[in-house]
């Protein structure tokens, strides 16, 4: 009986370690991480399991990138991406590599397909951003864009803040119209834009 206590005890506290362990390092991230700015275009899905978010597509995944092993391109799998900015200070991956850049900051991508030695598209580990039950509708309606004419459309611009560090990236904000995400659902009903 004292035995069967003592293996549960152990269990417990090793399962509350990693618990504590995972919290500390995602604070670390968010803590000391470089901040970085991604173009995105949320959608709003809803996954029974893990509750409501939105999907997140960045226009940094789209390259060409052009791999130092052709064979690398056409493996496909994981590898490195090196980040940069660009002139507007807008994330952007500045190469791929098979193995962890030993300097600059970097997150582990799956590659989408390449020919010969490029690889034409890459997915971000962090392509979901979970928000408050019933705040999915209402968050895709502040990305939904304004028309302006008939067929001339103004489309909402949207990004999302990410911390770096080591490798490792953390979600911190989306920001829709200069404003964060959580600012304009605090706000009353009346989307920003609506006409009086």
């Amino acid at each position: 009986m004292k035995r069967n206590v003592l293996l549960f005890v152990l269990v417990a506290l090793a399962q509350l370690g990693v618990l504590a362990w995972t919290i500390v390092d995602h604070r670390r991230v968010l803590s000391e991480g470089a901040v970085y700015r991604f173009r995105t275009q949320p959608i709003d899905p809803r996954d029974p399991f893990r509750g409501e978010y939105v999907h997140l597509n960045y226009e940094a995944e789209q390259g060409p990138w052009v791999m130092p092993q052709p064979e690398d391109a056409l493996r496909g799998g994981d590898c490195y991406a090196l980040l940069g900015t660009d002139s507007a200070g807008f994330a952007r991956v500045v190469s791929l590599q098979m193995e962890a850049p030993a300097t600059g900051d970097f997150v582990r991508v799956a590659t989408m397909g390449g020919h010969m030695d490029t690889v034409y598209a890459v997915s971000f580990p962090f392509n979901r951003y979970y928000l408050q039950e019933g705040d999915g509708p209402r968050t895709e309606d502040l990305m939904r864009p304004a028309f302006i004419e008939a067929d001339t459309v103004q489309q909402v611009a949207a990004h999302v803040v990410v911390r770096v560090f080591k490798g490792r990236a953390v979600l911190e904000d989306l920001v829709i119209g200069g404003r964060s995400v959580q600012e304009l659902l605090d706000m009353p009903e009346a989307l920003p834009g609506d006409q009086p």
